[in-house]
């Protein structure tokens, strides 16, 4: 028994626009900035209904508001109030960094200063032996951080379409 020819057309073009939509979707997040290339696609799973993969993208953009995910770890140079680098807390230097891309690609030309709780800045204090007044991540570390946000958004997408 064989397939009539136009369920075998029918298939082939549903094919050929979700290859299409793929392509344009990669397309997008490889060469937009990442905020564009964000929205894009969250418009994109909205209309999909791939409501997971919507939220996921939101919280990329605007933040986390909990822990974010593990991958989302920089690395902090900490400085005191005169905004002088404090050397001797490269243990404490580790960081999960909940802030959204949004904001970040606004801090990648120089860098973005956080402020730390103050229970955290009182024990950086102590271990330092002088007032540590702020923790900031640099621009190659908010560079690679993007990178990093790209890549596993390429991944997450290239399984959901």
């Amino acid at each position: 028994m064989s397939v009539p020819e136009s369920s075998i057309d029918f298939s082939l073009e549903d094919a050929l626009a979700a290859l299409e939509v793929r392509l344009d979707v990669e397309e997008t997040i490889n060469t937009k900035p990442l905020t564009q290339a964000l929205e894009k696609c969250l418009l994109f799973t909205k209309a999909n209904n791939l409501t997971d993969l919507a939220k996921l993208i939101k919280q990329e953009l605007d933040g986390y508001s909990g822990q974010p995910p593990s991958d989302r770890v920089v690395q902090l140079t900490y400085f005191d109030n005169g905004g002088q680098l404090i050397d001797g807390l490269n243990q404490y230097s580790n960081y999960p960094l909940a802030t959204g891309v949004r904001k970040l690609e606004l801090h990648i030309k120089n860098g973005l200063t956080l402020m730390l709780p103050k229970q955290i800045l009182t024990f950086l204090s102590q271990v330092a032996g002088r007032e540590v007044d702020s923790g900031h991540v640099s621009p190659l570390e908010i560079s690679k951080l993007l990178e990093s946000i790209r890549d596993n958004l390429i991944q997450k997408l290239k399984s959901n379409i």
